[in-house]
């Protein structure tokens, strides 16, 4: 490490901001704390005494340790959080001037602003905050709009304020945090380009010279390529993944290549062998200045994420290094480019695309040499095969440095990563390279622009074969889930030890004894914070927040698995497939033995299409059909499609495990035609030892006198799923004094235009001395039973466990 003094640095300042960032020390204590160290290091080093040499050092590792937590103690002073009581507030006029513009999305345009005024329900506000707009409009509106638009412009509107959704599913990403650690306080959705009013034509010349370049170049990559290969070239290039399509990407992580969507040194080094090219007939000085400035051009035209600063700042080192009589060291570049990023921003330390980027070339640079020597040893004769070889080393490295970071954020363990590595990279090389001539070429030449984009075209065809061949098999990948940033921690330690013993150990057998028992080590460790949220051999009942809908996922004792209703499922938003499939995944339930529809509501059956289509549904129970529904009979004619057996709701008793299900409602009577939609819903009562949940879908005061003259105390349960979202069309207070509930699920979308819950129904429940839980207040509740008592799981608690 002496050779190295920058790294141990850098290495005791993350250190610092790791350890303000996971026990927020008050700034005012950490900055006399560090003043106080200050001067006492400064003064102590200045005395001349080998005795004191290791109080130096102690001294010295504190002074940079609590730095760091001053400076993310300071830092994140300005990150921001949503200012108001209301989740959403219609009708807000807000003024302020732009800061920054997205490229343009598939359905909308999206920019930010920084707030002078905000106009609400209940007065102006001057807030100095910053706010994530969205637009929707008609296309050809949305394009005036986003032709118009400057960085800089002082511009009104009106529209809906929306604080951002925050982790409101185990394992679902917390949207809020997310923005909140980029200085946007909330979000602003605008319908129409007409309620957006420019103010100001002023315009910030730099940043907005910056965007009209990235937007030209996005032209001129939309102009001459179909769309895949435009969305890719798009993301190669401009850093903007977004027109990249969902299921691809999955593809791309599934495959183990999702890190080549990411703009990074790859591209950086392209970038210096054209600049190399353009300019090899100057003298050297020259040359290396211009390419420097080119560089330092492609990271603000890619608005500088931390792969690309990281690349260019290690690309500048090299360039630098003979020029000023230095020998270059890929390890302090890499350390400087990370205090470079940190210094800009701390909060980079806790980005996917800042530990990826890092840990992906420190992996490279440290373990790569000790693989490569062992290829060099077996002396291969043919290039061919060495240089595959040492392809596949550096590969590998990487793919050990980053699978942490994998495994915590994509819950995925890529089986073929090093085979489709080996064609995916070489191929992205080749389209990145073709794209930047196209781009260049184009205002020359369309004719040869287009000879090269049909090039691209070709290669990107292959490459999205190549990814769907190795991405969309269920022998790819394996899932994980259990995988935490303290895993990660314990996995850099021990890889640590490895590499730092690994060379002082002479034969094979205990260099492999040595891996072996790292690799125990490590796999023991990491079962330290291992939990389950359904916990096994109980009864699990969750409320899935699904916004404005229901959907609840029941776990039995015996591990069968039931879903009552599924959300609501549209062409702007499916439960189905971006809620409840990724939830089951994170809780490891690849297969719904039973689907309960209550009533066919869009906002109960429709986020079961896709769950069906992806093979997660095992049998389907649902109302008798009604012919006179039109969407009564197309799903109907979906589930024989698709295989599923269909049972109608008649009295029943389901024995699962030692669980018992009752279907209290029966779809055979006579008079069940004549009921409302909500009125036919699916009523089942859940009953495991003591414990007891009723089930009521959306049925109504009528069909709760139906019920109570059917069943009269059997309806008793410690737990009511209030029907109706908690409309007052539902739990009359005859009913509730029925049932006799303890606590009461609300299932309803925060703010939502139905103004569910009524406050006529909530204060019948609280006059009744009932427990309310809510999916628009606290997000998915989760109820466990032992068959004595139901508790209230803090899975959010649970969740966050040791996480950065």
């Amino acid at each position: 490490m002496n050779k190295y003094p920058l790294i141990r640095f850098v290495i005791i300042f993350i250190c610092g901001i790791i350890l303000q960032h996971v026990f927020h020390f008050e700034s005012s204590t950490l900055l006399y704390l560090f003043i106080l160290l200050f001067v006492i290091t400064s003064t102590v080093l200045f005395i001349q005494n080998e005795k004191l040499v290791f109080t130096k050092q102690i001294l010295t590792i504190f002074s940079i340790l609590i730095c760091g937590a001053v400076y993310l103690s300071f830092s994140s002073k300005t990150t921001t959080q949503y200012p108001f009581n209301e989740a959403k507030i219609k009708n807000s006029v807000v003024t302020g001037k732009i800061v920054s513009v997205d490229l343009m999305k598939k359905d909308r345009f999206v920019f930010n602003m920084v707030t002078d005024t905000l106009k609400l329900n209940n007065g102006n506000f001057p807030q100095n905050i910053q706010l994530l707009v969205k637009v929707s409009d008609s296309q050809k509106n949305i394009n005036k709009l986003y032709n118009k638009i400057r960085i800089g412009n002082t511009i009104k509107l009106k529209g809906t304020l929306i604080k951002p959704r925050n982790e409101r599913n185990p394992g679902e990403f917390d949207y809020e945090k997310y923005l909140s650690a980029k200085r946007i306080a909330g979000l602003l959705y605008i319908y129409k380009t007409k309620d957006i009013k420019l103010i100001n034509n002023e315009e910030s010349f730099f940043p907005d010279l910056v965007f009209q370049t990235r937007k030209s170049i996005d032209a001129a990559i939309s102009s001459f390529h179909n769309k895949s290969t435009a969305a890719l070239l798009r993301g190669l290039l401009l850093a903007d993944k977004s027109l990249i399509e969902n299921d691809l990407r999955d593809e791309f992580v599934n495959a183990g290549v999702i890190h080549v969507l990411a703009v990074s040194g790859l591209h950086v080094g392209f970038i210096i062998l054209i600049f190399i090219f353009l300019f090899k007939r100057f003298n050297v000085y020259l040359r290396y200045i211009l390419t420097i400035i080119g560089l330092l051009l492609f990271m603000i035209i890619t608005n500088s994420p931390a792969s690309v600063t990281r690349a260019t700042i290690m690309a500048v080192a090299i360039i630098l290094a003979p020029l000023t009589g230095r020998t270059y060291n890929s390890i302090n570049s890499l350390a400087l480019a990370a205090f470079v990023i940190l210094l800009f921003d701390p909060l980079q330390l806790f980005s996917p695309g800042f530990q990826l980027s890092f840990s992906a070339v420190l992996s490279i640079v440290v373990i790569y040499p000790m693989i490569s020597s062992y290829i060099y040893k077996l002396k291969v004769h043919s290039k061919i095969i060495k240089y595959v070889l040492l392809f596949c080393a550096v590969s590998f490295a990487a793919q050990i440095g980053t699978l942490p970071f994998i495994l915590v954020y994509f819950h995925r363990f890529s089986i073929v990563a090093l085979f489709a590595n080996f064609f995916v990279i070489p191929l992205i090389g080749l389209i990145v390279g073709l794209g930047i001539f196209t781009v260049v070429i184009a205002p020359v030449s369309g004719f040869i622009a287009g000879i090269y984009a049909s090039a691209n075209e070709l290669l990107s065809y292959i490459l999205f074969n190549i990814v769907d061949a190795f991405g969309s098999r269920d022998y790819s990948y394996i899932s994980i889930h259990n995988f935490s940033l303290l895993d990660s921690v314990i996995f850099f330690v021990m890889l640590g030890l490895v590499i730092a013993t690994w060379r002082d150990i002479k034969t094979y057998r205990a260099k492999i004894a040595i891996l072996a028992l790292a690799v125990f080590t490590t796999l023991t460790w990491m079962r330290i914070d291992n939990y389950e949220l359904l916990e096994p051999n109980k009864l699990s009942v969750m409320a899935i927040d699904i916004g404005q809908g229901d959907s609840f996922l029941i776990k039995f004792p015996n591990g069968e698995t039931a879903l009552i209703d599924a959300g609501e499922a549209n062409k702007y938003f499916d439960n189905g497939k971006s809620v409840i499939a990724p939830l089951l995944d994170r809780l490891g339930v690849d297969k719904i033995d039973y689907g309960f529809i209550s009533h066919v509501d869009s906002d109960h059956y429709r986020g079961f299409i896709y769950l069906i289509e992806s093979g997660f549904v095992k049998q389907v129970f649902k109302p008798k059909i009604d012919s006179t529904l039109q969407k009564d009979v197309e799903l109907e004619k979906f589930l024989n499609t698709n295989g599923i057996p269909i049972k109608y709701y008649s009295k029943d008793i389901l024995r699962i495990g030692n669980a018992r299900l009752y279907i209290l409602n029966d779809t055979t009577r006579n008079n069940f035609t004549s009921l409302s939609m909500n009125d036919k819903s699916g009523v089942m009562k859940l009953v495991y030892g003591k414990s007891s949940f009723l089930f009521t879908g959306d049925a109504g005061t009528k069909s709760e006198r139906f019920y109570i003259n059917s069943y009269g105390n059997f309806l008793e349960s410690e737990v009511l799923k209030a029907g109706h979202h908690g409309s007052k069309t539902s739990s009359s207070k005859h009913f509730i004094d029925i049932v006799k509930p303890k606590m009461s699920i609300i299932s309803a979308g925060i703010a939502n235009k139905f103004k569910h819950p009524n406050k006529e129904t909530l204060l019948k429940f609280k006059n009744a001395g009932i427990t309310i839980l809510r999916t628009d207040v606290s997000g998915a509740i989760l109820l466990q039973s032992d068959g004595f008592t139901i508790k209230n799981i803090n899975w959010k608690k649970q969740e966050s466990g040791f996480i950065f």
